[in-house]
């Protein structure tokens, strides 16, 4: 029989085989991602950054303070690696996978503090297993290829990081649930210590908003049948119900019908107002989101989706309908609070990008990045209940667990080849443009980029027919421009700066550009007056 400190010392050994494994897999999967370059709106946010270009005056408490909602957190910690490395990508790169392989090691002791909070132990699960099940949910977030675009997308690090503290609070609330005996002394430094780190995170995305939510229900689902808390909800279910479904009527009602309510008005560039861009988010959580977590191919940077645009659409019923059923299903069906819990982990994280904060795409797969942790564990738990039903034999269990590990690295090998997508400018958007042959921004990059590649020709191709869907695009008229003056075709450059100067006035650019002509044409009194 093995004595108390020899237990712990096999567990201890356990614990951090598990972790220095994690933390392998994450460098072997994500190593070939970090020399790539800017991509999208990292060249615009980091490279071409007014207040980059002196990034000691972001790293201030002062300069926190009046950017907090404004993702200040994430602003600073782009200017810490500008200051230590100047725009070497390979800086950010590492400070991005550093903190996405953190989360999954987060995740991992969640997991296994969350099967125990849940009587899985009374359910015949043993520290091994339990282990094991945390282990491959937390490689699936790992090294899932949608996690991609979270991870190698360096402004989408605000997923990242502000995954960090939401899993860190998650932790310290369920080390507080754990404590056999709390004064109200240390339940007040707990929840002190909890609210300091929420607020941290909120600082670089507001996804850490939904941690009061995710505390409550975790709390209540986790609670035994006899509890207080549950005897209350029990007591008052139908009245609870009543309030609950009142006022969510009225909110949804006044959402769809009043653009202004809440958080004002959509701002003029985004794609569609705020009840087109509700309407269409059921069907982009189901048959976008859950799809590519379940069948990781095609992922996209600039998916193409429907926009729905009517209650009655059965694109907006269908998976309304079907995320109604899963609910119902997890508690009804399966009988267990832990699978419900865990479904609503992922529809609660993913509320505030596919519900009333109306955002400029009705899909991006960076919003998934912590809510996808839910999706995986379910499927982990799953499994390890079918293999548990077939037997117990050891041939089974080596079979499974080498099945596992086959999957992991089928995962594995997909994430480094779409790491591979993003080695250039021109890959990525070839791939996108392929993938989305009919929106409008992957034909613009795809141009830009054959402009950046050296050529000139395909820039004008793409961008030629990039006007047919969009002629009022400011980017293309001035970019198209550039390249007919640079090929000597002054007559159609100047009618594309003339376009992009009546599109966006008040940029500079093109009027430059029109004096410029202007002057080499002799034409001096217009250049005065362009000028």
């Amino acid at each position: 029989m093995k004595s108390g400190n020899s237990r712990f010392s096999e567990t201890l050994l356990s614990q951090l085989s598990y972790c220095l494994f994690i933390s392998l897999l994450g460098v072997l999967f994500f190593a070939n991602h970090l020399n790539n370059p800017f991509q999208f709106d990292s060249v615009a946010y980091i490279v071409n950054s007014p207040y980059l270009k002196n990034p000691e005056t972001l790293l201030t408490a002062e300069f926190w303070q009046k950017g907090f909602l404004s993702r200040g957190l994430l602003i600073m910690s782009l200017a810490i690696n500008t200051y230590l490395d100047g725009f070497r990508p390979f800086g950010y790169h590492i400070f991005n996978l550093a903190f996405h392989i953190i989360n999954a090691l987060l995740l991992f002791f969640v997991l296994q503090k969350s099967f125990r909070r849940f009587g899985m132990e009374a359910m015949g699960w043993g520290s091994k297993r339990i282990r094991t099940v945390s282990f491959f949910s937390a490689v699936f977030f790992l090294c899932h290829p949608i996690q991609t675009e979270s991870v190698i997308y360096i402004i989408s690090r605000s997923e990242v990081l502000a995954s960090t503290f939401y899993l860190a609070g998650f932790l310290l609330f369920q080390q507080l649930l754990e404590r056999p005996s709390t004064s109200r002394l240390q339940y007040g430094l707990y929840f002190l210590v909890i609210f300091l780190i929420a607020l941290i995170g909120f600082s670089a995305k507001q996804i850490v908003a939904t941690l009061p939510a995710i505390m409550i229900l975790y709390y209540l689902c986790s609670c035994p049948e006899r509890s207080p808390a549950l005897l209350f909800l029990k007591k008052r279910k139908w009245a609870i119900i009543g309030t609950i479904a009142a006022v969510a009527s009225f909110l949804f009602y006044k959402l769809l019908t009043d653009e202004t309510f809440l958080i004002g008005p959509s701002r003029p560039e985004e794609m569609v107002g705020r009840a087109k861009y509700m309407l269409s988010q059921p069907n982009v959580i189901i048959f976008y989101y859950v799809n590519k977590l379940l069948f990781p191919m095609n992922l996209n940077i600039d998916p193409d989706i429907e926009v729905v645009t009517s209650l009655v659409s059965w694109n907006f019923l269908i998976p309304l309908l079907c995320i109604a059923f899963l609910l119902l299903c997890s508690l009804k069906v399966f009988k267990t609070r832990f699978i419900f819990f865990f479904l609503c982990w992922f529809f609660i994280i993913l509320s505030p990008s596919s519900s009333i904060v109306t955002l400029h795409d009705l899909a991006a797969e960076h919003r998934i990045y912590l809510a996808s942790a839910g999706i995986f564990i379910l499927f982990a738990f799953g499994v390890s209940q079918v293999v548990c039903k077939c037997g117990e034999t050891q041939p089974l269990k080596i079979s499974s667990t080498l099945i596992f590990f086959v999957f992991v690295g089928v995962l594995g090998i997909m994430t480094m080849k779409r790491n591979a997508v993003w080695q250039s400018e021109l890959s990525l958007w070839q791939d996108t443009h392929q993938k989305s042959p009919h929106k409008l921004r992957p034909l613009i990059n795809l141009a830009r980029a054959h402009s950046l590649e050296g050529n000139s020709e395909k820039a004008i191709q793409y961008y030629q027919e990039s006007l047919v869907k969009g002629p009022g695009v400011f980017a293309t008229n001035y970019n198209l421009g550039a390249l007919y003056l640079e090929k000597g075709l002054v007559t159609d450059a100047l009618r594309h700066f003339q376009l992009a100067s009546r599109i966006e006035p008040e940029i500079p650019e093109p009027f430059a550009k029109l004096g410029e002509i202007s002057l080499s044409q002799k034409n001096f009194k217009l250049a005065v007056v362009i000028i």
